[in-house]
């Protein structure tokens, strides 16, 4: 171990003038994190080089690291914006023939006009090594929020091959000032100057970039790839009788392709929900079944009115990201077999349909709202 420099996170950016890669690797301080024989520093330090090539940046490091770079330990990889506009085809090459990094390593791309190097750099109070801070946050924000969701070199490489499609990436971006968050005293401040987080999803068309989505759009996403966990979701009632919040409990997305004529597909989504009752902002007497029914005929609208955002978003780039021809394909692989080629021409104006069907299980500890128990005294 005392040979090697433990790689947690690895940033890619592109020098323009040069045409080259900037890859920039956060190594483990392992006396700083064992707290026995540290000497103050940070946990981190970022080490930096350029090449044509991933391989020859690394190779490059050599010359600034006494130690040989290990990158079996990486956690993280983020692009930058630049980067993801070029293509990542070639990147992605380098990252599955590696037999050092891991296919389960997460791939982020950073938000546009901030650097991977800065995100990378970034110094968090909680959780010493930024890397797998992040990983950490993507994957809580999966399970509590919903709006993202793990995404692997492995998936990447599989979306690559899509037809018509492309990967669908967690973007970063560092919120705060981006120069002071990588220094120390970042570390030491009840208030983090800079702080690296996780922000909506990046469409891609092929390997290049094409478009970044909204927070409603990239949920919408969530929920149609099937990979909903858990979620907010704010309802107005008709009428005017006010607002609820609720809380995704159970969600179950499938996609079907059914045939107006036998080149002529139709998408159907079908989503089943489960519902916990979390804030009343409203008189409605919820021990009444009617009202009940009420809530989850606003939250089908809601529900569906979110997935559309999403089905238009991936229209208009024109990226079938959320995989409508191989529903296709399943269904009748002749059809497809004819339209595959003309699969971009036929997703932008694709019919898509969809079936919402919600249930409120639960009100948590309390049934009528205050606003109720005031209204009828």
């Amino acid at each position: 171990m005392n040979k090697r420099a433990i790689v947690a996170g690895i940033g890619i950016d592109w020098k323009e003038k040069e045409q080259q890669y900037m890859i920039s690797f956060q190594t483990i301080i392992a006396d700083e994190i064992s707290g026995k024989t540290g000497r103050g520093a940070t946990p981190t330090s970022i080490y930096k080089a350029s090449g044509k090539t991933i391989i020859e940046a690394l190779r490059n490091t050599s010359r600034k690291v006494p130690r040989i770079i290990s990158l079996a330990h990486t956690g993280l990889i983020v692009i930058s914006d630049e980067v993801a506009r070029n293509g990542i085809i070639d990147l992605f090459d380098y990252l599955d023939r590696d037999s050092d990094i891991r296919l389960t390593t997460e791939i982020l791309v950073a938000a546009e006009g901030q650097r991977a190097e800065d995100v990378v750099a970034v110094l968090t109070p909680i959780g010493k090594i930024t890397a797998f801070a992040l990983v950490q946050k993507i994957e809580l924000t999966s399970r509590q929020l919903s709006e993202n969701f793990r995404v692997e070199v492995d998936d990447v490489i599989r979306d690559l091959l899509v037809p018509g499609g492309g990967p669908v990436i967690n973007g970063v971006f560092i919120e705060g000032d981006a120069q002071r968050a990588v220094k120390k005293s970042n570390l030491e401040s009840s208030e983090s100057a800079g702080l690296g987080v996780i922000s909506n999803l990046a469409i891609f068309k092929g390997d290049k970039l094409k478009d970044w989505m909204t927070k409603e759009e990239s949920k919408g996403t969530v929920w149609i790839k099937n990979k909903m966990q858990a979620t907010p979701l704010n309802i107005k009632l008709e009428n005017g009788q006010g607002e609820i919040a609720l809380d995704v409990m159970r969600s179950k997305t499938r996609l079907e392709a059914k045939f107006k004529d036998p080149l002529q597909p139709v998408i159907h989504i079908f989503v089943e929900l489960n519902y916990s009752i979390r804030e009343v902002m409203s008189d409605i007497d919820l021990r009444n079944p009617d009202s009940m029914r009420t809530i989850e005929a606003a939250a089908n609208q809601e529900v569906a009115r979110i997935l559309k955002l999403a089905v238009k978003k991936c229209q208009e780039a024109n990226s079938d990201i959320l995989e409508f021809g191989q529903t296709v394909e399943r269904a009748r692989p002749e059809a497809w077999h004819k339209m595959k080629g003309r699969w971009d021409v036929i997703f932008p104006q694709l019919e898509v349909e969809y079936h919402v069907k919600s249930v409120v299980r639960n009100s948590q500890t309390r049934d009528r709202s205050f606003k109720y128990n005031m209204k009828t005294q």
